[in-house]
C-alpha cells in the first residue's frame, strides 16, 4: 500500500521554521507607526536614507557578527556592499548637489565607478570648501574599495561576467576597523555636506 507522500508543509507542521503559506505578500500595509516604515515621497530626503541606510546596514551586519562570530563568514559580502554602495551614493549626493557650482556635470556620475566619481566629488569639495586633512585619507579608502571591487560585482556574485571567480584579498579582516573607518568616511561626507551648503546658500547661488 502506498502512502501519500507529504509536502514540505506537512513535514514543517508544529516547527518554528518560517515556510511560504497561502497569503503571504511582500508589502503589506501597517498603521503601528511605531513598527512600520514608508516610502519617503521627497527625491532629496530619499537619497540621504539611501545613502545612510547602506552605510548603517554595513555597520548593523557587523554587530550581528559580534552576536554571533560564525555568520561573519556570510555577512562579510553584504557588509562590504553596504559600505561601497553608501560611498558610492555619498558621492554622487555631493555631484548632484553641488557639482554644477563647481563646473561638474551631473551626467557624469552615470556609471558605477567609485574611483571617477572620487575625483569629481573632490574636485566639486575643494573648489567650493577648499582643502581638508581628511581628503587624502579618504581619497585612499575610496582607492581601497576601487581597487577591491571596481564595476559592483565582487561583493554581489563569486564569479565575474566570464565565470571566473572574482579575486579578493586572502588575509583576514578586521571588521571593527572597517566599522570605525566607514563611520568616520561617512561623517566626512555628512560635514562636507552642510559646509558646502552653508557656502554655496551665502554666496547666493
Amino acid at each position: 500500500m502506498s502512502r501519500k507522500k507529504k509536502s514540505f508543509t506537512d513535514l514543517l507542521e508544529g516547527s518554528s521554521y518560517r515556510w511560504p503559506k497561502k497569503g503571504d505578500r511582500l508589502l503589506r500595509s501597517a498603521s503601528d507607526w511605531d513598527r512600520a516604515v514608508e516610502f519617503s515621497g521627497d527625491e532629496i530626503a530619499r537619497h540621504v536614507h539611501i545613502w545612510n541606510g547602506y552605510l548603517r546596514a554595513g555597520a548593523a551586519l557587523i554587530d550581528a557578527c559580534e552576536e554571533d562570530p560564525h555568520d561573519r563568514h556570510f555577512l562579510v559580502y553584504p557588509i562590504l556592499f553596504n559600505y561601497r554602495h553608501g560611498l558610492e551614493l555619498a558621492m554622487k549626493w555631493i555631484i548632484l548637489r553641488y557639482g554644477r557650482s563647481a563646473g561638474v556635470s551631473a551626467e557624469e556620475i552615470a556609471h558605477h565607478g567609485l574611483w571617477k566619481l572620487w575625483q569629481l566629488a573632490r574636485k566639486t569639495i575643494v573648489s567650493i570648501g577648499g582643502e581638508d586633512d581628511a581628503l587624502p585619507v579618504v581619497e585612499q579608502i575610496t582607492k581601497d574599495f576601487h581597487e577591491l571591487d571596481q564595476n559592483a560585482l565582487a561583493f554581489r556574485y563569486s564569479q565575474d561576467r566570464n565565470g571566473a571567480l572574482i579575486a579578493l584579498p586572502d588575509t583576514m579582516i578586521d571588521l571593527q576597523n572597517l566599522r570605525e573607518v566607514m563611520e568616520a568616511v561617512g561623517n566626512f561626507f555628512d560635514g562636507a555636506d552642510g559646509q558646502l551648503d552653508d557656502l554655496i546658500s551665502a554666496a547666493g547661488f
